[in-house]
């Protein structure tokens, strides 16, 4: 047993000695003599609410105290897939979005509770300004950002057990959340991935880049042999033949599969390197303004095999304080109704 609050404890002899002191003179100064006879012939009877009350003041601090009984949940098996989400934040995703952008699912599920006030994520519009009047005009950010909202939904309604990560990148990878199984946290995370968006596009030319940093999460925290990298991107940067060698060798390597999820014209109307890459590496592209190719993304992600992970059984507490709580009050109760009868006598 642990105490979440142990100071309380110090106070016990700075309440018991000043208590007992005084409460073994309490008849002193009393002119009744047959009172004073009554304690010399029943003196264990007196000593009776002395004790009680006692014992519920020790009862009472040790429930101050908060005691606790630690315990560990036992480890369970589960069957997973460990997925790392790569979303581009080059200069280049605040460009004006020409298609459809995905509609943000809402509904009444724990990842729509809870949460605080996100801050306003500027639009295009208010970047540039509008001189007519009109709404400000969707970026590939947003497009980008509402996919991968309900890949996350998707996984979490569809109790998948598959742990997700997340990373954003522009010249240099970033790890927003490492790999977990708490889709509520990738799912704030992800909400926040449209502000602060600059800088230039690697894919890995130079390291590190998106796939280096996915792999880095990968060795370090994956868990199941099941390995997926969605890479969110308008695809513009190119890669080496160097460069896509040595990428598709970490890709190999790892047994990790390459998944593009595209923005923008780009990819759609040209074989760009990174969907060279992704090819290679027997991966897929996927069109964001396609609501049938997310679709399919998600299909094609359930359709791989999970694989068992061992899950460490969480470290938690049993709240032992109410036993004391209740003692202090039994004692407390018997105590004075004791002095009743005993100052009755």
């Amino acid at each position: 047993m642990v105490f979440a609050h142990p100071a309380w404890l110090f106070l016990l002899p700075a309440v018991l000695v000043p208590w007992l002191f005084f409460r073994g003179k309490s008849y002193v100064g009393h002119s009744d003599v047959g009172r004073m006879e009554k304690r010399t012939r029943g003196g264990y009877l007196h000593l009776f609410p002395l004790v009680s009350l006692s014992l519920g003041f020790v009862a009472l601090l040790f429930a101050l105290a908060t005691p606790q009984h630690p315990f560990t949940e036992p480890q369970e098996t589960i069957k997973a897939r460990d997925i790392m989400i790569a979303v581009d934040k080059s200069g280049s995703m605040s460009t004006e979005f020409d298609g459809e952008v995905p509609t943000p699912q809402a509904g009444n599920s724990e990842l729509d509770k809870e949460l605080p006030p996100l801050p306003k994520s500027p639009a295009l519009g208010d970047t540039y300004g509008t001189d007519d009047g009109s709404q400000p005009q969707q970026r590939r950010i947003d497009a980008a950002q509402a996919s991968v909202l309900n890949f996350v939904r998707d996984r979490f309604m569809s109790k998948s057990g598959d742990r997700v990560g997340v990373l954003v990148f522009d010249q240099s990878p970033y790890i927003s959340w490492p790999l977990t199984s708490d889709l509520k946290m990738i799912y704030r995370k992800l909400q926040l991935t449209t502000h602060g968006v600059g800088g230039g596009t690697n894919f890995g030319e130079y390291k590190p880049g998106p796939i280096d940093a996915a792999v880095a999460q990968f060795d370090e925290l994956g868990q199941s042999s099941t390995r997926v990298l969605i890479m969110v991107t308008d695809g513009e940067d190119n890669l080496s033949d160097d460069a896509q060698d040595r990428l598709l060798k970490l890709l190999q390597s790892r047994h990790i599969r390459l998944y593009v999820i595209g923005v923008g014209p780009t990819l759609a109307e040209n074989d760009v390197d990174i969907i060279k890459l992704a090819q290679k590496a027997g991966g897929q592209v996927f069109r964001v303004e396609n609501g049938g190719d997310l679709n399919l993304c998600f299909q094609t992600i359930n359709s791989l095999e999970q694989s068992a992970v061992q899950v460490s059984g969480a470290h938690k507490h049993d709240e032992r304080f109410y036993y004391f709580a209740y003692a202090a009050l039994f004692f407390f109760l018997v105590g004075l109704t004791a002095e009743a009868i005993v100052l009755n006598q």
